[in-house]
């Protein structure tokens, strides 16, 4: 049955939403910066032959179909945190003084590493292959390089650190 939710119909315009989207986003970094002067029909044929090479890298594809929607819901998230924040009374000047862009940078190199090993991850480790006969070992190294796994010993990694450089500083 055919609802207004269904979202099957947007996967047929997919390839012609990531072209746009890395069209535009190559042309306005060549149009921003002096790497290819000031010829903006040289600008345009350049973005133009990007954006067709990377529709046929299969990959790239897959790793921006991934990433995008991150980057827009915390680009989302950060826009309602900046207006509630601004609608409690603070200053909008305090706000972006204490709103680090290395805080923002560091999220999205997170983002951008956890899309490629999402899209990658079977090229990078040769455990996760279905053609791999599997063996205790080769599912012992696969659950050890689950990315849920590294996701848990990291936050422990964290954890620990935190409670190590924290706790000295409570007992003073």
């Amino acid at each position: 049955m055919a609802t207004l939710l269904d979202t099957g119909l947007l996967y047929h315009f997919l390839p012609l939403v990531t072209f746009l989207f890395i069209f535009s986003l190559v042309y306005i970094i060549l149009d921003n910066t002096d790497w290819m002067g000031t010829n903006k029909t040289l600008k345009f044929i350049v973005a133009l032959s990007i954006a067709l090479v990377s529709l046929f890298a299969g990959g790239v594809v897959d790793l921006i179909n991934y990433i995008v929607p991150w980057f827009v819901f915390i680009f989302v998230f950060l826009i309602l945190l900046f207006m509630g924040l601004t609608f409690l009374g603070i200053e909008k000047q305090v706000v972006w003084n204490n709103l680090s862009i290395w805080t923002v940078m560091v999220i999205a190199f997170l983002l951008l590493i956890i899309g490629i090993t999402q899209v990658y991850g079977e090229i990078f480790t040769p455990y996760a292959g279905s053609n791999v006969t599997k063996t205790i070992g080769s599912e012992t190294l696969r659950t050890l390089f689950h990315p849920r796994v590294l996701g848990a010993i990291f936050i422990l990694i964290i954890a620990s650190l935190s409670v190590r450089f924290i706790a000295p500083r409570m007992e003073k």
